[in-house]
């Protein structure tokens, strides 16, 4: 399956079947989007910012689940 990825609100992610166009899933990252999310091979990856502290978050696909949370600066 190939997935394209776009903000929703301010802490959510839209995936969407690229085939269809359909929304497939929204995914909520536990904080303020900074960066805008892109889809590298079956992974979603954004910047959020949490209590002033900015985290470059991996989600798998097509789960949504998080698959990494790494601290920046």
């Amino acid at each position: 399956k190939t997935f394209t990825v776009q903000q929703g609100s301010a802490s959510t992610i839209k995936i969407f079947d690229a085939l269809t166009g359909s929304l497939y899933k929204v995914i909520s990252v536990g904080g303020n989007i900074v960066s805008s999310p892109y889809i590298s091979g079956n992974i979603v990856t954004a910047t959020v910012e949490m209590g002033g502290k900015r985290f470059n978050k991996t989600f798998s696909l097509p789960s949504g689940g998080l698959k990494s949370s790494m601290p920046l600066g």
